[in-house]
């Protein structure tokens, strides 16, 4: 009986994530990815046409992984996920708290700030893609009271 219960235990947490929308799992899988650096596979799953918009201006997907090599993201925290999910298409919007020397990524604007983002993503020979991002450092109005607390990803 025992043996029992310690494996539905151990078995609740991997329940929980099987049940996770796949915009959810793309989003986490691709922070952990840009705190590690891991460019290759990052460009696996980058569409050719990628493009990121930010307050910086426009970058293409080959400055968006220049940018990525170089940013250096020891925390962060995401918070509000909110997916829209169509047969193809995934939109992905939420907001992420950085810490550490992040001048020069991409996908973030200022220090130890939240920036509101949105990730696109398509479904292109059964392999999700992400095509487009944007992001806006969160201002005067309602996400200004966001409460910035970073968390080192596991």
């Amino acid at each position: 009986m025992k043996k029992y219960l310690l494996l539905i235990c151990l078995s609740l947490p991997m329940l929980a994530f099987a049940d996770t929308p796949r915009g959810e799992k793309l989003t986490h899988m691709l922070w952990k990815d840009i705190q590690a650096k891991r460019v290759k596979k990052i460009a696996h799953y980058t569409s050719k046409g990628f493009v990121a918009l930010s307050s910086g201006g426009i970058l293409t997907r080959t400055q968006y992984l220049d940018d990525i090599k170089e940013a250096l993201i020891p925390k962060y925290k995401l918070s509000g996920l909110q997916v829209t999910q169509g047969k193809n298409v995934i939109i992905v919007t939420y907001i992420v708290c950085l810490s550490g020397d992040i001048e020069k990524a991409a996908v973030v604007i200022a220090k130890e700030q939240a920036s509101q983002m949105i990730d696109v993503w398509k479904k292109v020979d059964n392999e999700w893609k992400l095509t487009a991002e944007g992001s806006v450092v969160a201002g005067i109005g309602s996400y200004a009271t966001v409460p910035v607390v970073y968390t080192q990803a596991e």
